[in-house]
């Protein structure tokens, strides 16, 4: 976590917190999605997502829009500035991992992913016993 935030720092992103770019995690890369479903997807209340989502909007990393779906419902997505930072975001990630690569071995690294990815969701394959 302090690695991430201290590279995030290194490259120009001095305002942005952990927490606020755990939530930019949660945004679809392409297409805008709806307050709800951050909140959804991080465990977080809605008014929590806002907040983050209004710090965000004002760091010009996302901005909100109407849905075409349902004009009642507005739609957050990444703005340029947004994009540039998940460039960014990426490469910090992947310097990080390419770390504990070294640290264990490729195979173990690949071990502990498969491992952390069945906490995530421990039936990816949809076979519950119902």
């Amino acid at each position: 976590m302090d690695a991430f935030v201290e590279g995030l720092r290194e490259n120009g992103y001095s305002g942005i917190t952990f927490a606020q770019a755990n939530v930019l995690g949660y945004l679809d890369r392409d297409r805008g999605v709806r307050q709800t479903l951050i909140a959804e997807r991080a465990g977080l209340t809605k008014q929590a997502v806002g907040q983050f989502v209004d710090e965000l909007v004002k760091a010009g990393l996302v901005e909100r829009f109407p849905d075409p779906e349902d004009g009642r419902a507005r739609l957050i997505r990444y703005t340029q500035h947004g994009r540039d930072f998940l460039t960014v975001a990426d490469r910090i990630k992947e310097k990080i991992e390419n770390s504990y690569g070294d640290a264990l071995g490729g195979g173990e690294l690949d071990q502990l992913k498969s491992l952390l990815a069945r906490l995530v969701d421990p039936d990816p394959g949809g076979h519950k016993a119902r």
